[in-house]
């Protein structure tokens, strides 16, 4: 149904004001073929193709009524509640022009216009983000949440209800829920002022007195992290505020140790602005996601060094992880896990071949025997380490592979999950179970170590086939090589979260291990363009 009235505050708008509007619509839309962009009221019109193509199906008929432009200014106005930039959707030109008493022809041209654009930039930026990563990070690969901004305003101005339809868009996980909740509360803090800086020196220890104590306690309670008590003395670091402490260490990722050393302050005194400007970064990460995870799906975050395994939108088992180093990063990709192997050999990829097994076997000849990792030429036959030159080895001109045995001794452990993808990563149990007791877990090569690898390899078989803990017993004592396909693959989503909601509401902020967060906000950041 298309809308040929245009409501204003100086009353509708006749016939003949259609016809001359309709026209004007239609001059302003062709010049925009004959230029690289189209300006209105001094700001770029983002949405050059879609604009254009939006009049153009109706041969350049009005859209917009007064009703329907208030509701989308209100969307607008409360935008900064998603984490968004009002200012990104033309709002102060859009308030300018519904503002005047009277309108020119060409000023009610540039305010279709501009609903129009706002409309389809506003409603693409919530579906689908504002940012999109993989122009500022090759290691970003996932299918954003994707749909038609222009089908979008049609249904909509169809119903007659704008707001709802910008609603209906929002991502509805509830990470992006809890997230926004978050934004509010921090918002709220912000504007009283935020919270002071606490001095940095030496340690605070427990039962000790610390003339810092009392900033430490106001700090706490802004945040929630210790609630209202009565303390015997201002300046001792008591056991209430002891328990409040570890708390907050727990949910920055901080090792929970109670005292108030130069890591734990500093985290206490990064600015209330920079947390918000975190969440909402964070909240920009939610809109990449997919539009389906799957009914039933394991979520690794990289940063907090977890995982969960998510079945109908609750949690069902979870354990800590172990992710790639800074300089061999985990990407961020979904992709179905469709099998498992138990007592796994383990095939050195070319990156770990060069960096690091090369150059260890140069400095001890014996190396690759005490691993049981076996050379292996073209024709499958076992070439002994003494043969090759190891001085003048390298990646060009290294002709064999490499494979290390199952045993106590793998690499891979006693089991690794499978995932077809193109960066070879994979889950998988691990032979040294100490990199789990650091709170900093940035040490594999790139692939997930589990802490709790036969636990999820049963919960997953058990679920999937007619399994058995005893069957997993079994074939692990055999040593010998054993695959299992799932019946129903399982979707597997490696995400970035540096700030999160977890199942109990509590918010937590991570380290920023590959260094990311400053990308994505600055582009985020970034003012709409203008003229």
């Amino acid at each position: 149904m298309l809308y040929t009235l245009f409501l204003l505050a100086s009353g509708c708008l006749r016939a003949q004001d259609t016809k001359d509007l309709a026209n004007e619509l239609r001059i302003r839309i062709e010049s925009v073929a004959d230029s690289r962009m189209m300006q209105v009221q001094g700001d770029l019109i983002c949405c050059r193709q879609a604009v254009p193509q939006f009049y153009n199906s109706r041969f350049f008929e009005p859209a917009w009524n007064e009703m329907l432009a208030h509701e989308l200014i209100e969307s607008i106005r409360v935008s900064e509640y998603e984490g968004l930039n009002p200012k990104d959707y033309h709002l102060e030109q859009l308030e300018y022009l519904l503002g005047k008493e009277r309108l020119s022809t060409y000023e009610k041209t540039d305010l279709e216009l501009l609903l129009t654009d706002s409309f389809l930039l506003f409603s693409s930026h919530l579906m689908s983000g504002k940012v999109n990563p993989q122009t500022i990070d090759t290691d970003w690969k996932v299918s954003r949440r994707e749909g038609d901004p222009v089908k979008l305003l049609n249904e909509a101005l169809e119903k007659r209800d704008i707001q709802a339809m910008l609603e209906a868009v929002k991502p509805t996980f509830k990470a992006y829920k809890r997230l926004k909740d978050q934004l509010a509360k921090y918002r709220g803090i912000a504007e009283k002022g935020g919270w002071e800086t606490i001095p940095i020196g030496e340690t605070i220890k427990p039962d000790t007195r610390d003339s810092r104590i009392p900033l430490v306690r106001r700090r706490l309670r802004l945040t929630g992290d210790l609630k209202p008590y009565t303390y015997d003395e201002d300046n001792l670091y008591d056991e209430i505020l002891q328990e409040a402490v570890k708390y907050f260490q727990k949910r920055h990722g901080l090792e929970e140790d109670a005292n108030l050393g130069k890591m734990t302050l500093d985290a206490m005194n990064i600015p209330v602005n920079t947390r918000i400007s975190q969440i909402e970064l964070n909240l920009e990460r939610c809109r990449w996601l997919p539009q389906g995870l799957g009914s039933k799906y394991i979520m690794v975050n990289l940063p907090a060094f977890e995982l969960e395994m998510v079945n109908e939108g609750s949690v069902e088992f979870e354990m800590i992880v172990a992710t790639g180093k800074p300089y061999r990063q985990t990407p961020v990709f979904s992709a179905k896990m469709t099998y498992l192997v138990f007592n796994p050999y383990w095939t050195i990829p070319p990156t770990i071949l060069s960096q690091d097994i090369i150059p260890a076997q140069m400095k001890n000849p014996n190396f690759l025997n005490s691993l049981n990792i076996k050379i292996i030429a073209a024709d499958g036959s076992i070439v002994p380490s003494s043969s090759i030159n190891w001085a003048t080895a390298s990646l060009k001109n290294f002709r064999y592979t490499l494979r290390q045995d199952p045993g106590k001794n793998n690499a891979l452990g006693q089991v690794k999950f499978i995932f077809p993808n193109p960066y070879n990563i994979y889950m998988h149990d691990t032979n040294h179970p100490e990199v789990f007791g650091k709170s900093d877990r940035a040490l594999s090569s790139g692939c997930i170590r589990l802490s709790r690898p036969l636990e999820l390899a049963n919960h997953i078989l058990m679920t999937d086939t007619e399994w058995s803990e005893e069957k997993t017993r079994s074939i692990l004592k055999s040593r010998q090589n054993y695959s299992v396909i799932l019946k129903s693959p399982i979707q597997v989503h490696m995400q970035y979260w540096t700030c999160f909601v977890d199942e109990n509401g509590v918010l937590n902020f991570r380290k920023d291990i590959y260094s990311r967060d400053e990308k994505v906000l600055n582009v985020l950041k970034e003012p709409a363009p203008r003229i």
